[in-house]
């Protein structure tokens, strides 16, 4: 009796609450001053994010998973039926320059950015624009931009999406209505402190990493509360004096030795552990003023996430005279018996690095490499690297030393590349990762540089790039062996897509929109876009259920791009958008 009437009680004070319910969402029952309900259209779970790699439905991070592993499993575009893959809209972004984003996807809400920090929500089914926020960016902040105005896109969270400013702030827009719930500071942009980076959501927090190597600035990574913005940790990538690694830094200039961090890590949820890319030293060129290993410059962390404590690392060019970025993605995967990451690096490598084993480094805890495969011509180093002594580098000195009174010739790879930024791809289904590649070389000259706030510091005199071409390729990823390869004109300047179906898209800097064989690269399909691909392929379904393929166009970006190709450029269009395929 008690308990059926207790059950009772219960049930006429729902009713009456549900009766009082008004427009507004507030409650008034029985035993209560009041109650609320809120609902947010596309909110986004830690555990949505947490699981992202068995959600077919959704692009949630960077890399659709936190292993940045860019595989949608989504089947109904396949080898069969993508020849009948047409576009089903296309958003021009009314703005020309380099865009290097991708199409996050909530429910079927796209969420892009473009150059000069635009962000447009857009129905994924209909091409239909919900909303769109412009920012005012000071006109000085142009000159301190190493490589075009570009961004690489929103990170969602909650009600919210969070993107990074090039006059470095945080922006947290209503993910709704775009409207500016709040705006943060957060770097000195005089001081060449910029944002391009696409943010990551973790555990109530939003992380990402300064750009800025290029001008000496001592880089960076840190964690917002994503509810408020306020500081939460920062982590500088160079250690200063009495730190791990400070004296692989010879004087002060560990105070000017980049290792910028503007490419989004990964995350494994069973570790808690944050892994995040780090890029070039400073002065990209003259490492005659900066003798020694230059940690964590070219290197990966491993980080706590909730503090930015740095765990363990491992580094793949130290004293790095070549501007080799190590900043490109870390792709984490369990194959072959395993537990590795993946990295493509710009010094012409494809590495495969033990996740759990380590051994004694320089600055603490190094991660062991299992296998390291050349991408294409490499001459840099004097014999082949291999993993008898953990992957590090014999340097091919004096011959490709890059010194003060002649020209180097003929060094390959080029800054550039091996892989720049542009993120490969792994599938779970044939268990290979997909690298863009690009095959160039370079003559170089040192120039001896004081650092002046806010101002390039190359310390080179002289940068030519030599003739080459671009490659995607497709390599077992639990031994390097490279299973097949497709040569283009051009470098290959866009990031990678494997899917469920079979497939591998990505675009190319003539504008085509390309789909391959993921098991032998054989080409099933193209679509030219009108401008160059710089940007990044994803997939989603939307409210119908329909498998859709996006892809971000539009030429421009930095690197070998604006200055090997000028000629290029001067027939072949800019301006960007976005274009969404289906099959119909």
């Amino acid at each position: 009796m008690v308990k059926q009437s207790l059950h009772l009680k219960r049930a006429a004070v729902s009713l009456a609450a549900i009766a009082a319910i008004g427009a507004s969402g507030v409650v008034s029952a029985q035993g209560l001053d009041s109650a609320e309900s809120k609902l947010f259209p596309n909110y986004v779970t830690d555990d949505m994010l947490l699981n992202a790699d068995k959600d077919s439905q959704n692009w949630l991070l960077y890399g659709r998973d936190y292993q940045t592993t860019r595989y949608s499993p989504l089947t109904q575009v396949n080898r069969e039926n993508v020849k009948k893959l047409t576009p089903a809209w296309n958003l021009s972004f009314g703005v020309l320059e380099g865009q290097d984003s991708q199409a996050v996807a909530v429910n079927g809400m796209v969420y892009v950015t473009t150059s000069f920090n635009k962000v447009i929500a857009v129905d994924g089914a209909s091409g239909k624009v919900a909303w769109k926020y412009e920012r005012e960016l000071p006109g000085d902040v142009f000159p301190k931009l190493c490589c075009d105005v570009v961004n690489r896109g929103v990170a969602v969270y909650k009600n919210k999406v969070y993107l990074a400013t090039l006059d470095a702030h945080i922006v947290a827009l209503d993910s709704g209505s775009g409207k500016v719930v709040w705006d943060k500071k957060i770097g000195d942009y005089t001081y060449a402190e910029t944002f391009t980076i696409m943010p990551m959501a973790l555990h109530n927090k939003i992380i990402f990493g300064t750009a800025g190597a290029e001008y000496g600035v001592r880089g960076w990574i840190a964690a917002i509360d994503a509810d408020t913005g306020a500081p939460v940790w920062k982590t500088y990538t160079i250690p200063g004096p009495g730190e791990p690694g400070n004296d692989t830094w010879p004087g002060e200039s560990w105070k000017y030795g980049g290792g910028s961090a503007w490419i989004t890590g990964s995350y494994d949820k069973e570790t808690n552990s944050l892994y995040w890319p780090v890029g070039n030293p400073g002065p990209d060129f003259d490492r005659h003023v900066r003798i020694g290993d230059n940690l964590f410059t070219n290197s990966n962390l491993l980080l706590d996430p909730e503090t930015g404590k740095i765990k363990s690392y491992f580094n793949y060019t130290p004293n790095d005279p070549y501007d080799y970025d190590g900043v490109n993605e870390m792709i984490l995967v369990d194959v072959g018996g395993k537990k590795l990451w993946l990295h493509g690096s710009r010094n012409g490598h494809l590495y495969g690095i033990d996740r759990v084993n380590t051994v004694k480094g320089k600055a603490g805890n190094e991660h062991k490499c299992v296998w390291v495969t050349a991408l294409q011509r490499v001459n840099w180093v004097k014999t082949p690297i291999n993993p008898s002594n953990n992957c590090k580098p014999i340097y091919n000195y004096p011959e490709k030393d890059v010194v003060y009174d002649k020209v180097t010739t003929d060094i390959a790879p080029s800054l550039d590349g091996g892989k720049e930024w542009h993120p490969m791809a792994y599938s779970h289904r044939s268990k290979m990762v997909y690298v863009p590649v690009y095959d160039f070389a370079m003559d170089l000259q040192a120039k001896k540089m004081e650092w002046k706030r806010g101002e390039w510091y190359l310390g080179a005199k002289i940068i030519n790039f030599n003739a080459g071409a671009g490659h995607t390729k497709g390599y077992d990823a639990a031994t390097g062996k490279l299973v097949w390869q497709k040569s283009q004109s051009y470098p290959a300047t866009g990031g990678m897509l494997a899917t469920g179906g079979g497939l591998v898209f990505y675009g190319d800097p003539e504008g085509y929109f390309n789909a391959v064989n993921d098991e032998t690269g054989e080409h099933l399909w193209s679509f030219q876009t009108g401008s160059g691909i710089h940007g990044n392929p994803t997939s989603f379904t939307a409210a119908n259920g329909k498998q859709y393929v996006a892809i971000v166009y539009g030429a421009g970006g930095g690197g070998i791009w604006p200055i090997f190709y000028s000629e290029f450029l001067k027939k072949n269009q800019k301006g960007g958008g976005l274009m969404v395929f289906a099959v119909e």
